[in-house]
């Protein structure tokens, strides 16, 4: 069974919104034109500082970012963010295909860790995917 591409709450519904972080800006329009038919784009930013700031200010429900950026890398910022708001689910879309970073990454708490070279074919899915992915982290509370 598939949930919605919308999230239902007690009297509204709402699409899921995401915040995108890579310091390409051909990436972020790439990645925002794969997305925003099916969901709400509400922020690209190009350095792992700025990610931190928008996604504690916009409280996006899912962050895809890259791992290597300027300011702060895209781990660093997920633990920061985790630490801050559990209930945000992280996707990596990233060049790095190191078994370290993938692991890296899913310590801090990633939910998905996609390939860029894959991207057309996997970034929706994984958004669906973690959706439907309940929290695993401890302190995720009720949210």
């Amino acid at each position: 069974m598939r949930i919605s591409l919308d999230t239902v709450t007690a009297t509204t519904i709402k699409r899921v919104r995401i915040l995108l972080a890579d310091d390409d800006q051909r990436m972020l329009a790439k990645i925002s034109k794969l997305l925003q038919a099916d969901f709400d784009v509400v922020g690209a930013v190009s350095d792992g500082r700025s990610l931190v700031d928008a996604a504690l200010e916009g409280r996006p429900d899912i962050i895809v970012s890259d791992i290597t950026m300027p300011k702060l890398n895209g781990i660093d910022a997920a633990r920061k963010i985790l630490d801050s708001l559990p209930g945000i689910k992280f996707i990596f879309l990233t060049m790095q295909s190191g078994r370290q970073y993938r692991a890296e990454a899913h310590r801090a708490g990633a939910v998905a860790y996609i390939l860029k070279t894959s991207a057309r074919e996997e970034l929706n899915q994984a958004v669906h995917d973690a959706i439907e992915t309940p929290l695993s982290r401890a302190d995720a509370g009720n949210t």
